[in-house]
């Protein structure tokens, strides 16, 4: 066998190693890529729940503000104009704690989302990784074939 032919087998295990390694590279990236954003999406997530409950507790100050003038003023809170505003102030709270339960929502949703196609991306560079090795060690040991390397000399 010619030993030209011994060194380029060789060279294409370490090329097929290399194309290997290169795709879990690849993977790694990708499944880190999707912790750090299931990560943001969190903290997202996390700042949309904290705006809700500070719209429950401006709308909570709005009303206990509107109760006081109503109380200071002589008039019962629960009648009147001073309900009119308590109502009213109160509905403004909920709309803007509703969007801001949406938000939340959404911010768990799109975090779900990028997190699966990120993981996603790295099981197909694992594969590509592993199909790249595997065709271009073939390829590489049919070429040295082909141009003789294997014949008895």
């Amino acid at each position: 066998m010619n030993p030209w032919a011994i060194v380029a087998v060789v060279a294409s295990v370490g090329k097929a190693y290399a194309t290997y390694q290169s795709g879990m590279a690849q993977k790694a990236y990708y499944d880190s890529q999707a912790d750090l954003a299931r990560l943001q999406y969190k903290q997202k997530e996390i700042e949309a729940k904290e705006d809700g409950v500070a719209v429950l507790k401006k709308a909570n100050a709005d009303i206990s503000t509107i109760i006081a003038k109503a109380a200071a003023g002589g008039m019962l809170p629960n009648e009147g104009s001073a309900l009119l505003s308590t109502t009213l102030s109160l509905q403004s709270g909920v709309e803007d704690f509703n969007v801001a339960q949406i938000n939340e929502e959404l911010m768990q949703n799109l975090g779900i989302i990028e997190y699966i196609n990120l993981k996603n991306a790295g099981k197909t560079a694992k594969q590509a990784g592993i199909m790249g090795a595997i065709f271009g060690l073939g390829t590489d040991i049919a070429t040295v074939g082909q141009a003789g390397g294997f014949k008895k000399t």
